[in-house]
């Protein structure tokens, strides 16, 4: 069994930049543990085109594994809303960023 490509995990618990380098987006997963619907929704870089729109009800944890090629962010993964929720991890191709070593990516 092939594996298409190596992936790695980012966690944000709030708005801005995620991933700064132009990435696919392969899966997601929110957590809300708040007692109000949550929404979290991503742009193709700060201030770019909304790419994803996600809303997670109260006291949920939603996970989206994309099919195929999954989302392309161009100019990097921008969180521009974050309402209502605990935290949430981006599964991406694996990149270079500052803090990889030989032993974590």
């Amino acid at each position: 069994m092939g594996y298409k490509s190596d992936v790695q995990a980012t966690q944000a618990s709030g708005t801005g930049s995620v991933v700064s380098p132009a990435v696919r987006l392969r899966g997601i997963s929110i957590s809300n543990n708040t007692a109000s619907p949550g929404t979290l929704t991503l742009t193709n870089g700060n201030g770019g085109t909304v790419l994803l729109t996600i809303n997670v009800p109260a006291g949920d944890i939603y996970t989206l594994n994309l099919p195929e090629d999954g989302i392309p962010f161009g100019a990097g993964i921008h969180c521009s809303v974050f309402t209502s929720l605990t935290g949430f991890t981006v599964f991406t191709d694996k990149y270079n960023a500052p803090g990889l070593t030989t032993t974590n990516g």
